[in-house]
């Protein structure tokens, strides 16, 4: 549970900045392609740089990476929340994307190595929680301060409140140990056995010891053959060789889901303020086609808590249906729970096309979101499952690197095609999700390592 506050804080820093962009869209002139700007240049920037973070984290450990790493982004977006107009803040939110990706890389593989396989989906589905209380955090407190007249900017404190999890997650991390598989795969046994006696004493008090129980050493499953060699890419090489098939069907999962899942939200938000004004009831796609991308005259500057109150909704649908899947996952394989919300999703989009009173929008927004935000947890924890230790950092920063992508391109297309042709933005989700739920079914039941990736 101590790495809680770091999840909180990465959701605060990743969906929850869709809130703080509402709120700064006055101030900083910001209209759809800016948006889609700002987000382009920061997914870029955390495409670019995880393959790095996965490389360090494999070279150097989990725990190091994500620590240093948080700290650099932290500071930085500090910094960005006194910047004076968009450019400067566009910059300097794209160096904070550069380094928090490092902990969206290593925080999951980190907590999987101290978590016993049959539990593991449950635990990270668990730390999804975060993502629940993050999305009721970050619109509770926006709720009092975009609506205030005052300096500096409502969304200038929000963005500094955004990063206390994040500092109470730097210092917990500060007394947590590094993880024994990642010592394990650098064939440091004394290192790891520490580890795992800490590990112990905190788990069955401080009179029990790994000798008491029987433990003399500690081994796992593929590590790195001896002989193997370490050159740059090497183990690169050995992901999309040995590892191919699987690791190109996950390429396209996590470019669906977290594209989709992350990419959308900020688009929501927006979309429901845009379309406040309306007092006709109609399907969504028929006030954005009066939209302009680029709109001019007044707009709602201060934002308040009825307007706050479907970022409100969201983050409790969002904590309930990550305790709902934690519940499924006790009768339910990962693959069917997947697969089940991926159809939720499309339901939902195809629902956008004829929903016109407002609140069953709302659900088709959640409809779509909700499901693919949790599945990208279930879908993580099958890729750690696959994969050995001392390629998981690489894997990860793979899928990352795609997913990022996957949340640009979404980001992009929906920002330039949303008030010209909304209907198609819409529908060709659908598209890409059927595929995303074949490609998930025909996805092994059990990793079979010799039938499925030689």
């Amino acid at each position: 549970m101590r790495s809680l506050p770091s999840w909180i804080w990465l959701t605060n820093e990743q969906l929850g900045f869709g809130v703080v962009i509402a709120g700064a869209s006055c101030e900083m002139d910001i209209h759809d392609r800016r948006l889609a700007w700002i987000l382009a240049a920061n997914f870029a920037a955390q495409m670019i740089s995880c393959f790095i973070w996965g490389e360090l984290a494999d070279l150097y450990g989990r725990r190091r990476v994500i620590w240093m790493a948080s700290i650099v982004s932290i500071m930085f977006s500090l910094i960005s929340a006194s910047m004076p107009e968009f450019w400067s803040f566009l910059a300097v939110r794209t160096v904070c994307g550069f380094f928090i990706v490092a902990s969206v890389v290593s925080l999951s593989t980190y907590l999987s190595e101290f978590t016993k396989v049959s539990l593991r989906p449950r635990v990270l589905t668990i730390m999804g929680y975060a993502l629940g209380i993050s999305m009721i955090y970050v619109p509770s407190l926006a709720g009092a301060l975009l609506s205030l007249e005052m300096k500096p900017s409502g969304w200038r404190i929000l963005l500094l409140c955004n990063q206390l999890p994040g500092i109470i997650g730097i210092v917990l991390l500060t007394f947590l140990p590094e993880s024994p598989k990642y010592y394990l795969s650098m064939d440091n046994q004394e290192k790891a056995m520490k580890v795992m006696e800490r590990v112990c004493r905190m788990n069955k008090g401080k009179d029990v010891t790994l000798k008491s129980l029987g433990v003399e050493s500690l081994t796992q499953a593929r590590l790195r053959p001896p002989n193997e060699g370490r050159e740059l890419c090497h183990d690169t090489k050995v992901l999309l060789v040995k590892y191919g098939k699987v690791m190109w069907f996950f390429f396209f999962i996590f470019f669906t889901l977290t594209g989709l899942g992350f990419a959308l939200p900020i688009w929501m938000m927006r979309i429901r303020v845009l379309t406040a004004t309306f007092g006709d009831r109609n399907p969504i796609c028929e006030h954005m086609d009066g939209i302009s991308a680029h709109p001019s005259g007044d707009k709602n500057c201060h934002l308040t808590y009825a307007q706050m109150k479907d970022p409100l909704i969201h983050g409790c649908v969002v904590l309930c249906l990550f305790i709902v899947t934690s519940v499924f996952l006790i009768w339910l394989s990962r693959r069917a729970v997947i697969i089940a919300f991926v159809c939720v999703s499309i339901l939902g989009c195809v629902a956008l096309n004829f929903m016109e009173h407002p609140t069953l929008i709302l659900i088709s927004f959640f409809a779509i979101i909700d499901p693919l935000i949790c599945s990208v947890r279930l879908a993580g924890s099958l890729l750690i499952d696959f994969i050995p230790t001392h390629l998981r950092g690489k894997a990860f920063a793979l899928i990352t690197m795609v997913g990022r992508s996957g949340v640009l391109i979404a980001s992009v297309y929906v920002g330039y095609t949303l008030s010209h042709s909304c209907y198609v933005t819409f529908n060709t989700f659908i598209v890409v999700l059927i595929v995303c739920g074949m490609l998930v079914y025909w996805l092994p039941t059990n990793f079979q390592h010799s039938s499925f990736s030689n």
